[in-house]
């Protein structure tokens, strides 16, 4: 469960914790289904929102690594509502959580499609954006389960 790793490392992270007003801001913006009570639990304990974290190309399944800037609740919000490739895929059941600190412009999200308490992590690429609907088989598999991203990136 994501929720254990995240406070194993919580203590580490120097970043930003959601508050309930920003709980609030998701939920209406994004919809309950998208910000399941787990996640608004991460959110709220933890101070992901500002940490990079770093996925050595190895450890990330699609073989590219990863650094992923972990967004703040009004950055996920505008991503999900306001930005491309958010538009495309949040309605897929994606939610976006961090955005490429190495500049490539590609967010990342958690595939929310199963309602799974450990979600998958995934790129999707903003190429694809002007296609509708947006090619699913195009977003990228970066980590099988967040937890096993909490595990194996640094910060």
């Amino acid at each position: 469960m994501p929720e254990l790793i995240a406070q194993q490392t919580a203590q580490n992270l120097h970043g930003a914790t959601a508050t309930d007003e920003d709980i609030h801001l998701l939920r209406s913006s994004i919809g309950p289904g998208l910000i399941p009570d787990w996640l608004a639990a991460m959110l709220r304990k933890n101070r992901p929102a500002g940490v990079c974290f770093a996925l050595a190309a190895g450890d990330d399944v699609s073989g590219l690594g990863a650094d992923l800037l972990w967004l703040t609740p009004a950055q996920i919000v505008s991503e999900a509502i306001e930005c491309q490739p958010g538009l495309s895929v949040v309605s897929a059941g994606f939610i976006p959580i961090g955005g490429c600190a190495e500049g490539s412009g590609d967010p990342y999200f958690l595939d929310m499609q199963e309602g799974s308490n450990d979600p998958p992590l995934v790129r999707v690429p903003h190429d694809f954006a002007v296609v509708k609907p947006y090619p699913l088989d195009r977003v990228e598999l970066v980590s099988e389960t967040l937890s096993a991203f909490f595990a194996k990136a640094s910060f």
